[in-house]
């Protein structure tokens, strides 16, 4: 049986750059939330999640950043820019120095946030996700350089090395040091032996516990003498080994971190036909700016996406309250603007949708919102059943591989998409429609050579693209 032609899936990309600080090429593995999702967003910036040992934890960080952050509409945490160090001499970088910063720690903070900055589009908020040494790493940049992440996960931390040294630096100089608004969540897998117990546990002396005994001491540390300027949770993995327990540990770390970030919006306010859900957003991101600590705003998709469904259930007091809040927040959006137009346009306001699509054009030169605005003012043209019939026929949806079927029925285009009501396509000009009864679509079919190929539609959640299906007939017939 023959293989059909493979697509590849790329997760991320490997990068290598000079290290002055350490006289050596240090090689990243960085995942860019572009890579995963369908609505690719050009200008926006996102946190960083820098992670130790990349190479062994790059893979399950970026499924867990992704599951809940894209998949299924999940937005429990923030899309994250993942930048996994690989490892060259690790040892000699991820355990820390006396008195003294290392040079793994300044090519760090001199040089490797330079560069990510630079090359990617980031936020002003980074995480340090480390295991074992690595956590033993985090907890101590968080001792001594606190201002260096916003928040820190370590996993299983080495506290016990060199003698509970640097477990004891961190005891001694956090009480006294200047901290706000950081996170550290500590998860502590089972290394107890046979009959010991996390009760119990302080009382054994032997050294196969000094691993787990040194982070109770941390956390017995934050129950008793907690600095204020630092949220501290963590975690037992009674099921879970030394080398298991990173997965859980950075799930429950990512959950804790952004514990602010999931909207509690229920369906109630999104079926709501009042503008109601325009305080509730309002105030959830005002909430998620403060925790992120610089300003962010409600995706424009997705106000568009409320905006256009508030519109099509003539629902206009909510619509027309989203259209203006995507308007507030993204005031040079050619889309904003052009989103607003199609709200006026349905609701009569002819003269001042066309002012507003006019200017969606002065921001950018867009041949759909030019469509749109022809399609206004125009009166559109009227095609026959032998004009139509060309667009009959069946197309594969690009990406989704949906089919979409276009009939005519009592001379009129009909689009049947499946789980969706069936849809009129109206034409505007030669080979552009929009569709009946909805704002913001326009459909333009391809050609090649007088055949129509397929059609781009351009509509308010994305612009889609689709192939028409060649049908294969018998030798010989026709």
């Amino acid at each position: 049986m023959a293989q059909k032609d493979a697509e590849i899936i790329s997760i991320g990309e490997k990068v290598t750059f000079f290290s002055k600080t350490l006289n050596e090429d240090r090689r990243l593995w960085v995942y860019v939330p572009d890579q995963t999702s369908f609505q690719k967003n050009v200008e926006k910036r996102y946190p960083v999640l820098y992670l130790l040992d990349g190479e062994s934890q790059f893979y399950a960080t970026v499924g867990l950043v992704q599951q809940l952050s894209q998949a299924n509409l999940n937005s429990i945490l923030p899309e994250m820019i993942i930048v996994g160090i690989e490892n060259t001499n690790r040892y000699r970088d991820l355990t820390p120095k006396v008195n003294t910063t290392t040079p793994f720690i300044t090519f760090l903070e001199r040089e490797l946030f330079q560069y990510i900055d630079e090359k990617y589009r980031t936020a002003p908020y980074k995480l340090l996700v480390g295991h074992s040494l690595g956590g033993l790493l985090a907890i101590d940049i968080l001792t001594n350089k606190p201002e260096m992440f916003n928040a820190y996960i370590a996993i299983d931390p080495s506290m016990w090395y060199a003698d509970e040294q640097f477990l004891n630096q961190t005891l001694s100089r956090l009480p006294n040091q200047k901290i706000t608004d950081r996170k550290l969540f500590v998860g502590i897998a089972n290394s107890l032996p046979p009959n010991v117990t996390l009760k119990n546990v302080s009382k054994d002396k032997s050294s196969e516990t000094r691993h787990i005994r040194s982070i109770l001491k941390l956390g017995d540390f934050f129950s008793k003498q907690p600095n204020k300027g630092i949220q501290y949770k963590q975690s037992f993995y009674e099921n879970e080994n030394h080398n298991s327990v990173p997965l859980l540990t950075q799930y429950d770390g990512l959950r804790f971190v952004f514990d602010f970030y999931q909207s509690d919006l229920s369906e109630k306010d999104f079926q709501d036909s009042t503008a109601l859900i325009i305080n509730k957003l309002r105030s959830h991101y005002e909430k998620v700016s403060k925790g992120l600590g610089y300003t962010v705003a409600p995706p424009e998709e997705f106000i568009n996406y409320l905006a256009y469904d508030a519109l099509g259930k003539k629902h206009l007091s909510k619509a027309k309250s989203l259209f203006t809040l995507n308007l507030e927040n993204f005031p040079q959006s050619n889309k904003a603007h052009a989103a607003y137009a199609d709200y006026l346009a349905a609701t009569g306001d002819i003269a001042k949708a066309t002012e507003y699509y006019k200017k969606s054009l002065q921001i950018k030169d867009d041949k759909a919102v030019q469509q749109r605005l022809l399609t206004l003012t125009s009166k559109g043209i009227s095609l026959t059943e032998s004009d139509l019939i060309q667009y009959v026929g069946q197309y594969i949806l690009d990406d989704y591989k949906i089919t979409i079927v276009l009939e005519l029925k009592d001379g009129k285009l009909i689009s049947k998409v499946p789980g969706q009501a069936d849809s009129e396509f109206v034409p505007v000009s030669k080979d552009v429609f929009t569709v009946k009864d909805k704002q913001g679509y326009n459909i333009t079919f391809h050609k090649t050579n007088d055949t129509i190929t397929g059609f781009t539609s351009v509509q308010p959640n994305g612009i889609f693209k689709a192939m028409k299906k060649v049908e294969n007939y018998p030798s010989g017939s026709k």
